[in-house]
């Protein structure tokens, strides 16, 4: 019996029954053998998986787990069911018979056997003599050694389901299978469902199950299901509504008993929110505000009543969109759906150029006219706390811990300010290498990106940002912004070269230039998907460019006049 395999996840396997020499007929087991006649020798050869393989020994079809130590042989006659053969043996480099190569350990077993009819099964385990977790078990299979002649037969090893999982390689698609997932967008996105044996490894080809997803609560989400050409990917497409959730069933069908066995799991659930990203552009050169829906290429809804200049957008916890009227001195705040009549925040407010919300909602205005950043707590109409250290505050935004950081723009070259709540106290100042700081961005590491519209640089600050930057100079020049997507990357917007640079960590190499479509970029955000929004100043259009960044963008341009700013709900 032969197993093959050069994966950690699968392996092909067989039966190689040599039938030698003899008389004609069956002689049963434990009769004496009649002169002359020879036994047929059985061989048992299995192919344990290093727990090193390649992605694609996912398509071999058959199932034999790396963790796998010891396996049951047993072979009865048929008819009668009489055992003729019961072995354990181990299946480990040290093991009789076995040896090892790069790819897998390789066991030979020999047994002698009469020509005639039997019925064989194999089971594994992931301990010596049969002891642990029973990993795999095989079909009875029937099957006849004549003389002379050399029989295969193929022996399917079902793989046992310890766990069933959930995941998605879709950049759409964040979360876990138990604390449930969220689809960004509209579009349909893949999810990978996949039975795991009591060692985690994957169960793979004809001996793993089939799929069915269904749904157990909410509506709205189209379920397409496994086929026999991609067994393991459940399509889902989005209702488009945002909020929308739904409830899943994932069951796994063996055409055998594998499911009633001791420890088989057949079924999961999981949840999926659909998020569908609205997307606001401030525009200051008709002094409006636009809001789009996916796929953002319609007609907008036009906010206008009484806004003036608009610079900057932000939202708080609750969905509140709050605008920096810089031609009035103010910033209004719209409710969701945005249409009704703003709250206006004036007190403190002189010439805002930058907004930010905290993970309590208090919002901060950095205001250039008067050197001051202000924070007004909900509902924002009372007397702002004012933050005076900054001399010509341009940005302001905030860490995972709640620091605020504000882009200093003077005196010299300027500065960065830090403040730890609750922002009165006296700030962390970072100057080395900053120069004319226009943007800030933090990733998740908390190292800190700043946009030196005076160099043409961005710098790296690793906390506590005491220590020399990493200077990032090569394809910047005049940058407006800076923006990180989930991978780390870092995104650069270079107002005075029509140009976007991404650059991967350390950040230090060649950077990929988007230049299609890009005029004058004064910002940069990325939606849940990691699709990339530009908004180019010069020629009054946000340009959308999916990962990698490399084909034509999508176009927004209705409505859109010379827009300083863009944001997206979360």
């Amino acid at each position: 019996m032969r197993f093959a395999s050069s994966s950690s996840r699968a392996v092909v396997v067989a039966v190689l029954l040599a039938g030698c020499g003899g008389r004609g007929g069956a002689v049963p087991s434990g009769e004496a053998q009649p002169a002359g006649h020879a036994r047929g020798a059985v061989r048992f050869t299995i192919a344990i998986p290093k727990a090193t393989g390649t992605a694609s020994a996912r398509r071999m079809p058959r199932y034999l787990s790396p963790a796998t130590v010891s396996a049951t042989v047993n072979v009865v006659t048929d008819p009668g069911g009489t055992s003729v053969v019961s072995e354990t043996v181990g299946l480990t480099t040290t093991s009789t018979g076995c040896s090892s190569t790069l790819a897998s350990t390789l066991c030979t077993l020999t047994l002698p056997l009469d020509p005639g009819s039997y019925s064989a099964s194999i089971s594994t385990y992931d301990g010596a003599n049969a002891t642990g977790n029973e990993l795999s078990a095989g079909q009875l299979v029937d099957f006849t050694i004549a003389q002379g002649q050399t029989n295969t037969v193929a022996l399917v090893l079902s793989g046992i389901p310890a766990a069933l999982h959930v995941g998605s390689g879709a950049l759409a698609v964040h979360g876990t299978q138990s604390a449930g997932f969220r689809l960004y967008g509209i579009t349909a996105r893949p999810l990978l469902v996949e039975a795991l044996d009591a060692d985690g490894n994957v169960i793979v080809g004809p001996g793993s199950p089939t799929f069915t997803v269904a749904s157990l609560s909410g509506s709205g989400f189209t379920i397409a299901n496994p086929t026999t050409t991609s067994p393991n990917t459940v399509t889902l497409t989005p209702p488009g509504t945002n909020g929308s959730s739904e409830v899943f069933s994932l069951t796994a069908a063996y055409g055998d008993s594998t499911c009633s066995l001791s420890g088989a799991v057949c079924s999961a659930t999981f949840s999926v929110e659909n998020d569908v990203q609205t997307l606001f552009v401030a525009n200051q050169g008709v002094s409006t505000v636009t809001e789009y829906a996916p796929p953002y290429t319609g007609t907008p809804t036009t906010t206008s009543s009484g806004v003036d200049l608009p610079d900057a957008l932000a939202l708080n916890g609750a969905g509140d969109l709050f605008i920096a009227d810089v031609g009035n001195s103010r910033v209004t705040e719209y409710a969701s759906p945005y249409t009704g009549t703003p709250t206006t925040i004036s007190s403190g407010v002189v010439g805002p150029q930058s907004l930010a919300s905290n993970a309590a909602g208090d919002l901060f205005v950095a205001n250039g006219s008067n050197n001051t950043v202000t924070e007004y707590t909900p509902p924002y109409t009372g007397t702002p706390t004012t933050i005076s250290a900054s001399v010509e505050p341009f940005a302001v935004t905030f860490d995972g811990s709640g620091d605020l950081f504000v882009a200093d723009l003077g005196p010299g070259n300027g500065s960065v300010a830090e403040y730890a709540p609750p922002y009165t106290g006296t700030p962390t100042t970072i100057s080395n290498g900053v120069n004319g700081p226009f943007a800030l961005a933090l990733d998740t590491a908390g190292d800190l990106f700043v946009a030196n519209n005076g160099n043409n640089t961005v710098t790296e600050y690793a906390p506590p940002y005491s220590g020399s930057p990493t200077t990032i100079s090569n394809g910047v020049n005049t940058p407006y912004a800076v923006t990180l997507d989930g991978t780390g990357d870092l995104f650069v917007a270079n107002y005075g070269r029509n140009t976007v640079t991404e650059y991967a960590p350390p950040y230090t190499g060649s950077p990929t230039t988007i230049s299609t479509g890009v005029n004058t970029p004064a910002a940069l955000i990325l939606d849940g998907a990691d699709d990339l929004f530009v908004a180019n100043y010069g020629n009054s259009t946000v340009t959308e460019y999916a990962p990698p960044y490399t084909g034509a963008p999508t176009i927004v341009s209705t409505g859109v006049g010379n827009p300083l700013a863009v944001l997206l709900t979360p």
